[in-house]
């Protein structure tokens, strides 16, 4: 039997466990395709790049911290001959990528039990990692090769170094998180909002004011380098770097994305909270900011309540949101909801109520593993479409997949089988001019983004013409459409007479029978409960009279 000094190692060797088995349940979903459309964007290709020699990311939308951390993976798992390695087996690499956000996700996890262990003690700390362990959008973006899960590691960290220098005044605890705030800030540029705690830390620690201050500065330079030594292009590409983030922004606070019928940003993280960590760490973590007020805890409830309102206001303030935007403050939250349960009177009860707050929380990210393992609906699409189409027909795609997914499989093997393609991306000037008139002039980039407004039914007169008589379609397209039919309203005119005109010779529904409406963030993490299977609802379509 366990020795009460043993027992809490054990029960967080148990907790880091879970967390890695869900993390690297399903790790494959998808490939060797990367269909989320961040992942095969952003980090993986600047790293294959970045193997050939040139350290330039060229790309500053996104911190390059990742990518160069996934270019020294890549090439110490593979020695010599990354790009070609990508090349011919892309979806390998994809993996190998996610294998680092599994395990910035495991640390993140035990990084939360210290933080945890030292705002509010060791039950506290257990209970916090716990909530991470299971909690639905960590867990998620611990399987992709993305920012967005690494980046709560250093949070957690900052985190657990502003308790320590609000308990203690230790100025090296301060420098610590500095440091940490510099490296949150190189992976994601909003995460570098963990500041907030460090600073008001600081200044209610038991640090003079001179003190802190002077703390302060030199932990601010502690993190402008962390920030310079993780991304060395940044003064040598300035012009480059300033471009991206003005993108960045523009992005950010650029009008509503067409199917985000959300308007609120600030009530929109509020409820998209209950799904994305869970209800119970949701409630849990607002009782323990009230019960840190009510017991007169002015200063925990001045650093953690400071960092999440302050997070919460300026990111609700955009016009475009995502769940994922919350992740920095997911470790506070678990924090506090943690507390919340040690408050509780008795033991027994606390850990009663900690058993099924946690199994509850588990619940949806358990049953999402399981769908995310199934295989997409888009990999369904096109083995019928290899299967039924012959070789150099021209087919109409719907920007719903990756590019690679048109042609032939990375790789090579039994299911290369290139597929002429004829999608909006390579819509010739000659058509962009013809549709013009119907968008009152605008000539919108048919992207993944701005596809659905631009779609008019004369495109179908053009298909045509064209000889083009597949049509490929997905709901994170039209599903946009349907959401919002009154700032499409030509789209939904497409869509009518495509259905008019062309008869459905393929569908496949990733639920049985009941799509939830479109919804920018469920559409794509498959939480609810209808999905069976990742992927949109896809539907091929044979236009008559066509040839």
């Amino acid at each position: 039997m366990l020795s009460r000094e043993r027992a809490p190692a054990a029960i967080l060797a148990l907790i880091l466990l879970v967390a890695f088995g869900l993390r690297v349940w399903s790790l494959g979903h998808g490939l060797p395709y990367s269909y989320n459309l961040d992942e095969r964007a952003h980090f993986v290709p600047h790293a294959v790049a970045m193997t050939s020699g040139d350290l330039n990311p060229g790309y500053f939308i996104n911190p390059p911290f990742l990518t160069y951390i996934l270019a020294a993976w890549l090439s110490v798992i593979h020695l010599g001959g990354v790009e070609q390695w990508f090349a011919d087996d892309a979806g390998a690499v994809f993996l190998a990528g996610r294998w680092i956000s599994v395990f910035f996700g495991v640390g993140t996890v035990a990084a939360t039990y210290f933080a945890g262990k030292a705002w509010f003690g060791r039950a506290a700390g257990l209970i916090a990692a716990a909530i991470l362990a299971v909690a639905f959008l960590p867990v998620f973006y611990s399987r992709l090769a993305l920012n967005d899960g690494p980046g709560m590691l250093p949070c957690a960290l900052a985190l657990w170094a502003s308790a320590v220098v609000l308990r203690t005044g230790s100025t090296k605890a301060l420098l610590a998180g500095g440091a940490a705030v510099g490296l949150a800030a190189s992976f994601k540029y909003s995460d570098g909002a963990v500041v907030i705690a460090l600073v008001a830390a600081a200044f209610l620690s038991p640090l003079s004011i001179k003190a802190a201050l002077k703390g302060l500065v030199l932990a601010g330079l502690i993190a402008i380098a962390a920030v310079i030594v993780t991304n060395p292009y940044l003064f040598a590409d300035w012009g480059t770097f300033i471009n991206d983030l003005d993108r960045q922004r523009k992005f950010a606070d650029g009008p509503p994305l067409l199917g985000q019928p959300e308007r609120n940003g600030w009530w929109y993280y509020l409820t998209s909270s209950t799904w994305a960590l869970g209800w119970f760490p949701s409630v849990f973590a607002v009782a323990g900011g009230v019960m840190l007020l009510i017991r007169r805890r002015y200063k925990e409830a001045a650093v953690l309540g400071g960092l999440i309102v302050l997070y919460w206001l300026y990111m609700g303030s955009q016009s475009r949101f995502y769940a994922r935007w919350m992740l920095p403050l997911y470790p506070a939250l678990a924090v506090l909801a943690a507390y919340a349960l040690t408050q509780l009177r008795s033991n027994k009860a606390a850990a009663v109520a900690a058993v099924g707050f946690l199994v509850a929380t588990a619940v949806p990210t358990v049953r999402n593993a399981i769908v995310m393992g199934r295989e997409d609906t888009r990999t369904q699409t096109r083995d019928w479409l290899v299967a039924n189409v012959p070789q150099g027909t021209k087919v109409a795609f719907e920007p719903i997949a990756p590019s690679e997914w048109y042609g032939s499989t990375p790789g090579g093997g039994a299911k290369a089988h290139p597929i002429q393609q004829w999608t909006r991306f390579n819509r010739n000037d000659a058509i962009i001019a013809e549709l013009a008139d119907e968008h009152s002039g605008s000539r919108r980039p048919a992207n993944f983004q701005n596809y659905e407004r631009t779609l008019t039914p004369k495109l179908i007169d053009i298909y045509r013409r064209e000889g083009v008589c597949w049509v490929v379609t997905g709901s994170t397209q039209y599903g946009r459409t349907a959401a919002e039919p009154y700032r499409a309203p030509a789209a939904v005119k497409y869509y009518r007479a495509l259905k008019r005109q062309a008869d459905v010779v393929f569908k496949t529904d990733p639920t049985d029978g009941t799509l939830p409406r479109y919804q920018v963030d469920k559409s794509f993490n498959y939480i609810e409960s209808e999905f069976k299977r990742p992927g949109p609802e896809m539907i091929v379509y044979r236009l008559r009279n066509c040839s």
